[in-house]
């Protein structure tokens, strides 16, 4: 009740008070009324309900019939299709065989590739753009896609007008794509002379596994042994793609998932995720290439894999139209393809698709049942090495479970049937294509009775015609209650017409009722005139009462709301003298004084921020000056260590000049002698000029921040010094982190910072004459931070004056050799620029600088 308004409270109050007493009375009468019409009624339906129950008996068992023959009509179809897209593929394969054969006959040269590759080509569907509906929760189509329109609909003829049914192509984007990603010609050592490609434009040897395709194929030494007219045909090689959702990728499931919703991170699969990334892949034809009976290369072609998408991807077998230009994987209803072990091969979920994995050249991890994966995990195996030796299509059944794990932590959902437990349809495929046939069964599969086909791909070039399945297998599934739409409609129409029956005999029952009603609602009249008299007027006097009084309060709620708006001019109408009308006036008090107060303030808040952003960039130039002065004081030094890194080059310099004096003396000075000279001396300029570079970008000050790997900046440090420590046999060891440690800043002034110390200790150890000199570079990353120490033996720093090292125009150095900014400048830079720290210890045998500088997440873009 405390949540209800005063209007709301008033108007039950009168209803407790007047209205229920009323219509107890017209219940006690209604009770009589129903207990008469059940005694005249129960023998009148007890005849109705069993001519009903023998009508409906025959309806649905003349239904089972239907249905049972429309299920086996609905298979031999589907699996007709199977076969007929099946046929397809192979026709399409020993068309590439034919390719290779005619190009391995014919004198080749990069044009004649070229000429070849630009003649083949071929169409594919393609669907338009799609967009994320927040409201439906699913991909929606940015273009509608039509049928094309004709004016007669009806039959022309008198005598086609029964039956007469149609379907018109749907206007379908279509675009030539090449058949192929790559056309190239290699000699007998794998060494490509020519090529042209889609993939890696530049001339590889490819008897190198990392120079092929996601450093993944393994052919060439397969090949060696192919004689004139034979092809080698490679499995379907591609990156895999991996998800963590299955199914319609949405905002709901990314959130359960804990993951951003970023569908272009994720694979593709059709209007379930039109946005995802695709599986890209090849199928490698290979062939020799003899010139007078001699094997002198090898003609390749890489099948550009999307063509052979197409066959299923845009098939929808139980559609009006079975031509689409997007899968929906969520319906049920939709094509896929595998090759001959059980490995898939195309899905309309691209994620379920086989691949490998460019950095190990290796199968990907395939989507393992729970079984299988507790088995892998305690091997402690690699995923590829424990597969090698496990049972295939290990006793499959509908009771396992997926390894749901996979999903969650890395996304690895490729489908390999061999090892993929908890659906038994794989091996039911490959039981269907043993004999390089086809077939179907229906299961019951994601809680729907499914129709399942499997069609063998007759295709058996090189490798595949070790197996009576050829290339592979086509499958359709369907769902069941597809096929049933017919019948259902019958059964429907006959529904329809139990239903006008039983409303007919309603009518005579209810005509009976009227008969009894009519002469007790005569009784019942005059109450229910009254109550209903009586409760208008209860309502009408609660309305008005507690019209007035809430009215009033949400004048003030509305006043109240309006000033969490930050609408702070607004005042209440003062419209009574009553408590409510002093009330009011107390609000429009309130409220001058809280605007007042929030105007002062707002005029405080922006006099404040105006001030402390000058003394901000004050501040910054200020610092930018003292960098800069910092700079010019160690370019000096700089120019030593320029001279130090241009001594090697330029005594190398000068024996090309004396070596090209003696030659001309002796008579040797050819044009070869003068190119190689000439070749050494632009090889020892380029470095100058690479050392004079390297010091001059080192000078340029950073104009804003930004991310840098911290073991590369300190590295260019060491090599802007490291010729003057080895002049002052001085020994700089380092030790830098494996990985790459990125930090936010600005990087050259990172580097002066770490230059000003190893400056300061390469002074500290030619001072103290101290023998074995020695300085150490340790860079390494603890917890959220990039740590950076730098450690001499020059006996360490006085403890009177460490306190002091870091202070403005402070040094120990002799006048003139030192300016006393330097460790100053670091610190700045360290602590203002970078948000770290740096702090100074004595160790056993001399100072260790450490500095630490926060690890940023990058922000991504």
């Amino acid at each position: 009740m405390k949540n209800l308004s005063i209007k709301i409270k008033l108007i039950l109050l009168f209803i407790i008070i007047k209205v229920v007493p009323l219509l107890l009375i017209s219940y006690i009468a209604f009770i009589g009324i129903i207990k008469l019409d059940k005694y005249f009624s129960s023998s009148t339906k007890e005849l109705f309900l069993e001519n009903k129950q023998i009508i409906s008996n025959t309806a649905n068992k003349a239904i089972s019939d239907s249905i049972e023959m429309l299920d086996k009509k609905s298979q031999q179809s589907i699996e007709r299709l199977s076969f007929e897209i099946a046929k397809n593929v192979a026709s399409f394969l020993y068309q590439r065989d034919e390719d290779i054969l005619f190009l391995s006959k014919i004198k080749l040269d990069q044009k004649v590739l070229s000429d070849f590759y630009k003649s083949k080509q071929r169409e594919i569907i393609v669907h338009g753009e799609y967009y994320y509906d927040e409201k439906s929760k699913r991909w929606e189509s940015s273009k509608r896609i039509k049928s094309i329109k004709r004016q007669q609909r009806k039959a022309q003829l008198k005598d086609n007008e029964k039956e007469f049914n149609y379907t018109d192509p749907k206007e379908l984007k279509r675009v030539k794509i090449p058949i192929y990603k790559e056309v190239s010609y290699f000699d007998i050592n794998g060494k490509e002379i020519y090529k042209i490609s889609q993939i890696n434009k530049q001339l590889l040897d490819i008897s190198k596994k990392k120079n092929t395709y996601v450093n993944s194929e393994e052919y060439f030494k397969k090949i060696e042994e192919l004689k004139k007219g034979q092809i080698y045909v490679s499995d379907v090689i591609g990156q895999s793609v991996k998800t963590n959702i299955i199914g319609t990728f949405t905002k709901k499931k990314a959130k359960e998932a804990n993951i951003e919703f970023e569908p272009q991170n994720h694979g593709y699969a059709g209007k379930e995720n039109p946005k995802g990334k695709k599986f890209e892949g090849i199928i490698r034809f290979v062939t020799p290439v003899y010139k007078k009976d001699k094997k002198v290369g090898y003609v390749s072609l890489a099948l550009d894999h999307e063509h052979i998408m197409q066959f299923t991807d845009t098939v929808n077998p139980v559609d009006k139209n079975p031509i689409q230009d997007i899968a929906d994987a969520s319906v049920g209803n939709y094509a896929f393809m595998w090759d001959y072990e059980g490995k898939n091969i195309s899905h309309p979920r691209d994620y379920s698709i086989v691949g490998y994995d460019p950095k190990t050249g290796k199968q990907a991890m395939p989507w393992l049942s729970e079984d299988v994966a507790k088995k892998y995990y305690a091997s402690k195996k690699d995923i590829n090495e424990f597969l090698k030796d496990y049972p295939k299509f290990e006793e499959q059944s509908l009771n396992k479970k997926p390894n749901m794990k996979q999903l969650i932590k890395d996304g690895n959902v490729n489908i390999d049937c061999r090892y993929l437990n908890f659906a038994p349809q794989c091996q039911g495929w490959m039981q269907l294509t043993q004999n390089g046939g086809y077939g179907s069964f229906i299961i019951h599969w994601s809680n729907i009775w499914k129709l399942s086909t499997a069609a063998a791909i007759p295709y058996y070039t090189g490798k595949y015609a070790n197996s009576k399945r050829g290339f592979g297998f086509v499958s359709i599934t369907a769902n069941v209650d597809e096929f049933h739409a017919a019948a259902n409609k019958t059964k429907e129409k006959i529904n329809v017409i139990l239903d006008s029956q039983t409303k007919n005999m309603n009518k005579s029952l209810e005509k009976n009722r009227n008969e009894i009603e009519k002469l007790i609602m005569q009784m019942l009249n005059d109450i229910t005139i009254s109550t209903v008299v009586m409760i208008v007027l209860v309502m009408i006097i609660a309305l008005l009462m507690s019209s007035y009084i809430s009215k009033k309060i949400e004048n003030i709620l509305l006043g109240t709301r309006k000033f969490s708006n930050n609408e702070f001019n607004y005042r209440l109408k003062i419209t009574s003298n009553d408590e409510i009308g002093q009330l009011e006036n107390s609000f429009n008090e309130m409220a001058n004084k809280i605007e007042t107060l929030v105007k002062t303030q707002n005029d405080l808040n922006k006099s404040l921020e105006q001030k402390v952003e000058e003394e901000i960039e004050k501040q910054r130039k200020q610092e930018q000056l003292l960098i800069q002065q910092s700079k010019l004081a160690a370019m000096g030094e700089m120019i030593g260590n320029i001279a130090h890194q241009w001594r090697q080059p330029l005594n190398a310099l000068g024996l090309v000049m004396q070596n090209m004096q003696f030659a001309y003396s002796m008579g040797d000075l050819d044009d070869k002698f003068m190119e190689r000279s000439i070749k050494k001396t632009n090889i020892l300029t380029s470095s100058m000029s690479k050392t004079i570079d390297d010091f001059r970008n080192f000078f340029k000050p950073n104009k804003t921040k930004e991310y840098f790997e911290i073991n590369k900046t300190v590295k260019k440090a060491i090599y802007l010094i490291e010729s003057t420590f080895e002049h002052s046999y001085i020994e700089i060891e380092k030790e830098f982190s494996k990985e790459d440690i990125e930090v936010y800043g600005y990087t050259n002034e990172f580097s002066q910072s770490i230059l000003n110390i190893l400056s300061n200790a390469k002074d500290a150890l030619i001072e103290k004459k101290v023998e074995d000199a020695k300085v150490k570079i340790r860079v390494y990353k603890d917890k959220n931070s990039a740590i950076v120490q730098i450690e001499d033996n020059a006996k360490g720093i006085s403890e009177d004056i460490k306190d002091k090292i870091f202070e403005p125009y402070f040094t120990t150095k002799e006048e003139g050799k030192g300016t006393g900014i330097g460790l100053y400048m670091t610190k700045t830079i360290i602590e203002n620029s970078m948000g770290g720290a740096i702090i100074v210890e004595n160790i056993n045998l001399g100072a260790c600088f450490t500095i630490c500088v926060p690890l940023l997440i990058k922000e991504k873009i």
